[in-house]
């Protein structure tokens, strides 16, 4: 169940009539949190999730290097495919903020950006995400991991 959070959780980022070109982007993120189970048998889980961490630019343009994120969105897990949806904020080390949303639908992940301030007001795009590591709980109910997403944006002129 940590993992399906984790997987959900690399997602992650990504307009107005005149654009500035279409950039690409190739971050990691990497996070820890709470985890809620709602309900689990056998058939089903259904959980929450709330985890904040720090995003590092895989890539020369530095686009989201080290800004801080969090995440809050819930999971249902029914035999063994997961699927559901998060939002996330994103904060840039100027202050300007990007919100995003995402769904998840059994290993895939995906991220499209819905607001945005400052300079990043009107930011349109999307990205994919994988998980790329995953830890032991370093307590009960809580979840630990980093992932890498990519995608592209377009900012307003």
């Amino acid at each position: 169940m940590i993992r399906s959070i984790n997987v959900i959780l690399v997602s992650l980022f990504l307009f107005a009539n005149f654009a500035h070109a279409e950039e690409s982007y190739n971050k990691t993120n990497c996070w820890s949190g709470d985890v809620t189970v709602v309900f689990a048998s056998e058939e089903l889980v259904i959980y929450s999730y709330d985890v904040k961490g720090v995003s590092r630019s895989n890539d020369e343009s530095k686009a989201f290097d080290n800004w801080a994120f969090q995440f809050v969105g819930t999971t249902k897990v029914e035999s063994g495919k997961h699927s559901g949806q998060y939002y996330g904020m994103y904060l840039s080390p100027d202050g300007d903020i990007v919100i995003g949303e995402g769904d998840r639908n059994g290993d895939e992940a995906t991220w499209k950006f819905i607001n945005g301030t400052g300079k990043w007001k009107g930011v349109t795009g999307e990205g994919t995400g994988k998980l790329v590591q995953n830890t032991k709980p370093i307590a009960k109910g809580t979840t630990q991991g980093c992932g890498i997403s990519t995608g592209t944006f377009q900012l307003p002129k």
